[in-house]
């Protein structure tokens, strides 16, 4: 069935003004993009009456734990549930997500990685409400213990085995993952003062970087050091999550490489540290340190012409899935970003970022219908995208979720 969304302005993810248009919709794609559609493409079409709102192609997540526990309908302090429970928190989280105009997750890590490959394939089939997904593998980390143990170590006291790192990326890839993910650096929000410690050596993210170019599969990674940073972009990685204490020449790498690497520094977990925890993480674990680092690298990184991605470890009981769009009002308040930045961001380089550069994250012709029509101007009041009723339609692969 044919879609038409009439009386809408489109944002069309480049960031460019909003214009008045028609928009038609036919199968999984969109046709045609107008001041006003044909008789004959609209005959037969559903007509959805968009009275001025907004159409913006669907937002992307950069950095989405889908199987941390924690929606804005469902609250878990756990993270170790067995296998069958896990796999329902994460359907229930991509819906959620899908609720909430997120049309497609870029994941940044599972405890129990095959439940996210399963929940990629319901998704896409349709059988099971939620976004596009690229699944990931479990956070490694120094010492490859086992997924959820994070005591971050340092690289003293063990031994360097790029060849245990590298069959955890092959393993990890032969369970059908898109992501490998490394915690090149430590977490102080998790193991005090580890987030300045390198958690790898460079033999180690090389056989990393070998394996995964052999398997077909992308690394991320965890990085607040400077050094670790360094490390992933020496390596290849392509995407890179906070990069907080970046120094001056982290940052001339950082940009060497912009073409090839997305960074998303999530603000909404720091947001959520500082005003949400309560007594998690503790005092002490460099929370506000952090803040203040991660408010001035985020606007040099622009200045430089790198994609900053939003996707701000949502998942935690203090920091909920569903709460994702607040990263969109946070890169305008704290980084300084317009509103057409923030949301170009999660539009146009979300879709680059998910690999789908040329079909996914802008309003175009004979790009996928993944859309979302709000109730108001997000380029007036970017705060909107949080407000689940505002979200008046919400389309995923031609299909409507939600109208």
């Amino acid at each position: 069935m044919a879609v038409l969304f009439a009386d809408v302005r489109v944002f069309d993810g480049t960031g460019r003004d909003p214009f008045p248009a028609e928009v038609l919709v036919q199968g999984n794609r969109i046709t045609a993009v107008a001041a006003r559609i044909p008789a004959d493409l609209r005959a037969d079409a559903l007509v959805i009456d968009g009275h001025g709102g907004t159409l913006i192609p669907g937002l992307v997540d950069a950095h989405a734990h889908l199987g941390f526990g924690s929606t804005v309908e469902h609250r878990s302090p756990r993270r170790d549930e067995p296998e069958e429970e896990k796999a329902l928190l994460v359907a229930h989280a991509g819906r959620v997500l899908l609720d909430h105009g997120i049309t497609s997750a870029y994941s940044g890590g599972n405890r129990l990685p095959r439940t996210e490959t399963a929940a990629r394939k319901a998704f896409a089939e349709g059988w099971m409400p939620g976004p596009r997904l690229k699944a990931a593998s479990w956070e490694g980390s120094a010492g490859m213990v086992e997924p959820g143990v994070y005591d971050f170590p340092g690289t003293d006291g063990r031994a360097s085995d790029p060849e245990s790192v590298s069959r955890f990326v092959g393993d990890m890839a032969a369970l059908g993952v898109d992501i490998v993910k490394l915690s090149l650096s430590g977490e102080s929000a998790v193991v005090a003062g580890t987030s300045r410690i390198v958690q790898f050596t460079d033999e180690e993210v090389a056989a990393a970087s070998a394996t995964a170019h052999a398997h077909g599969v992308w690394l991320t990674a965890h990085a607040h050091a400077a050094e670790s940073v360094k490390m992933a972009v020496r390596h290849g990685i392509r995407a890179v999550y906070h990069c907080t204490f970046a120094d001056e020449e982290a940052l001339d790498l950082l940009q060497a490489a912009r073409d090839r690497l997305f960074v998303a520094p999530t603000p909404g977990i720091i947001h959520a540290n500082l005003h949400e925890a309560g007594s998690e993480p503790e005092p002490g674990m460099e929370v506000e340190a952090t803040a203040k680092a991660v408010r001035e690298v985020v606007p040099e990184l622009v200045r430089r012409g790198i994609r900053v991605l939003p996707g701000g470890d949502y998942g935690f009981p203090w920091n909920p899935v569903g709460r994702n769009a607040r990263d969109l009002e946070l890169f305008v308040d704290w980084f300084g970003f317009t509103p057409a930045e923030s949301l170009r961001s999660a539009t146009q380089y979300g879709g680059q970022v998910m690999g789908m550069a040329e079909e996914l994250g802008l309003v175009r012709v004979g790009w996928l219908a993944d859309l979302v029509l709000l109730d108001g101007d997000p380029l007036d009041d970017i705060r909107i995208l949080q407000d689940r009723d505002r979200l008046a339609v919400i389309m995923k692969d031609g299909l409507l979720h939600k109208a």
